[in-house]
């Protein structure tokens, strides 16, 4: 496809009289609508380019995408994440964001390392356009595919870079999609080449039907709901994720796991609504930007610096909440890529890691909506991949960085691989480069350059004796035709949940009803940690003095002679 404009028709202007803070920005900022035909379907996707006059990673080129889906890289990413001027950041249990604060210049900026460009996909999301709009990940990393296309032959002097695909939440959808259709486009030979360099993944979705139970897990483990609790919404989604529900009024789309089978909405209900995408604050609006972003890119003088329709709209994320959102085009409610195949991410992650092309997978540790739980075990249970079997005792330790404080400061746990590495971020929420925007600049050098993140390796702790295989009780294969299946329960009716789905929430008349059971099993849970305790210190104890009479440390001894399995440390 010819294109008859250059990159000097898309140079930003003039943003600086509107947010001063961008007279600060060294280096050219490009913004605009490129076309992305693919096939049939017809659109144009925006793109705010920053390229700096000086990069610390040379050569390289990031593009960064948000979720939803539907949901704006232009909000959170440029606004609240990693570009040159954004709101203020704040730590993870920050509460109260002020409505409308002036933009500020971010230290720690991704433009310090490299050239970042923010994609607003699929067509539909902010000023993005096209019809008709995408249904399945293929269809919307075509579009992608065709907008990079006409992306280098616009910015020719970028194409050699060497292109990495980050994104964030539901992007753990879009970044190894959109990377296996590059992947595989490149194998063709038919097109110029796009020179893959790596993919990254915060705190995605990938997998539902690991994913979206886990998060009854870690809500259970991080103390939000109790045991009974727990085992009332696993209940529920042993039901809704095999089709057993006993009535069908609600569409089950297997990307709203969480919200069709009630699992998030009961969770705040049970736990007194903390933000499940910062579960170390209530504050219901910490991570929400789109009052005032929309204010921002709606304002005559933004839309004509960045070349956006004077006549389009801009909404920060599609109508909706969660993974529900709809077409704007559309009246009947009709889901934002309602078709979305495939139903996991595990298998191009995969094929990806086969093919050589690293990926980092990372979550924040606060994050509940995407939590690490879930993540970790996609990646121990789904992926096939020449890794596999090493995988599980692969390398794993601290992460060491100095960009929070001047001091040394603990970043997260990392574990790698063979091109794939999965990085837990300490004290961060669902966003990590606003909660943490140091450390997030560290893990993105890091990668950039492919030093590990691992700087003090850990102790391995294994059993001695043989470990039996312990598999997830929340664990169901997808239904055959799962798009097509709806599910509700009737159990009761004294709340709705989702479109049909219900269950039961009793209101307590006293706040402390039910306080002396909740007493008693904490009792009983101490009791029973104190003589486990004192069982271990008295087993040590024996096996500590029989070894110093022989002349050893105390080491644990795998040939106890009263065949104790024990730990091993390593």
């Amino acid at each position: 496809m010819r294109l008859n404009v250059t990159k000097s028709d898309f140079v930003v202007r003039g943003l600086e009289n509107v947010q001063p803070a961008y007279a600060d920005f060294d280096g050219v900022m490009y913004a605009g609508r490129l076309p992305a035909n693919n096939g049939i379907r017809r659109g144009e996707t925006m793109f705010w380019l920053f390229e700096p006059t000086t990069q610390s990673v040379p050569d390289t080129l990031v593009i960064w995408l948000n979720g939803g889906p539907g949901c704006s890289s232009f909000n959170c990413g440029v606004m609240m994440e990693h570009s040159p001027v954004t709101q203020p950041l704040k730590p993870a249990g920050f509460c109260c964001l002020k409505p409308n604060p002036n933009l500020e210049v971010n230290e720690h900026a991704w433009t310090r390392a490299t050239t970042m460009l923010y994609v607003e996909h699929p067509w539909g999301t902010g000023f993005s356009y096209g019809r008709p709009e995408p249904a399945t990940e293929n269809e919307a990393s075509g579009d992608l595919y065709a907008f990079v296309q006409n992306f280098f032959a616009v910015f020719p002097d970028l194409a050699a870079r060497r292109l990495y695909v980050f994104g964030e939440s539901y992007a753990g959808m879009f970044v190894p999609s959109i990377l296996h259709y590059f992947h595989r486009e490149n194998l063709k030979k038919d097109k110029p080449p796009i020179n893959i360099a790596g993919g990254a993944i915060g705190n995605g979705w990938i997998d539902p039907a690991i994913q979206g139970p886990a998060t009854i897990d870690y809500s259970w483990w991080h103390g939000l709901i109790d045991k009974p609790t727990r085992d009332n919404l696993l209940d529920v989604w042993d039901r809704c994720a095999s089709g057993r529900g006993s009535e069908m009024k609600a569409p089950f789309h297997p990307f709203n796991v969480q919200d069709d089978c009630g699992m998030m909405w009961g969770i705040l209900q049970a736990s007194g609504h903390p933000n499940e995408y910062d579960i170390t604050t209530f504050d219901a609006n910490v991570d929400q930007t789109t009052f005032t972003s929309e204010g921002f890119y709606n304002t005559p003088a933004v839309k004509n610096a960045l070349h956006a329709p004077e006549d389009h709209y801009w909404h920060g994320c599609q109508w909706g909440e969660g993974r529900r959102r709809y077409l704007a085009s559309e009246k009947h409610r009709q889901l934002y890529m309602d078709n979305d195949r495939p139903l996991s991410m595990a298998p191009y992650i995969g094929e990806l890691l086969d093919a050589g092309i690293p990926l980092l997978v990372y979550n924040g540790d606060r994050d509940m909506t995407t939590n690490m739980v879930g993540t970790e075990m996609v990646l121990n249970t789904r992926l096939e991949w020449h890794g596999k079997e090493k995988w599980q005792d692969a390398p794993r330790g601290l992460w060491k960085t100095d960009y929070m404080t001047a001091d040394e400061y603990t970043g997260g746990w990392a574990k790698e691989l063979d091109g794939l590495s999965f990085v837990v971020v300490y004290n961060s929420g669902h966003m990590v480069p606003y909660n943490v925007p140091g450390p997030a600049y560290d893990l993105l050098v890091r990668f950039l350059t492919s030093k590990s993140f691992i700087d003090i390796e850990l102790t391995r702790v294994r059993s001695s004796g043989p470990v039996k295989p312990r598999p997830l009780e929340w664990m169901h294969p997808y239904p055959t035709g799962v798009s097509e299946y709806i599910h509700s329960f009737n159990d009761t009716t004294d709340v709705p949940l989702g479109n049909g789905v219900t269950v039961e929430v009793t209101t307590p008349v006293d706040t402390h009803v039910g306080h002396g059971s909740v007493v008693g099993l904490l009792m009983a849970f101490v009791a029973g940690l104190v003589v486990a305790v004192l069982g271990m210190h008295f087993v040590q104890g024996r096996h500590r003095r029989r070894n110093e009479k022989a002349g050893y440390n105390s080491v644990p001894d795998s040939s106890a002679d009263d065949d104790m399995v024990q730990l091993i440390i390593s």
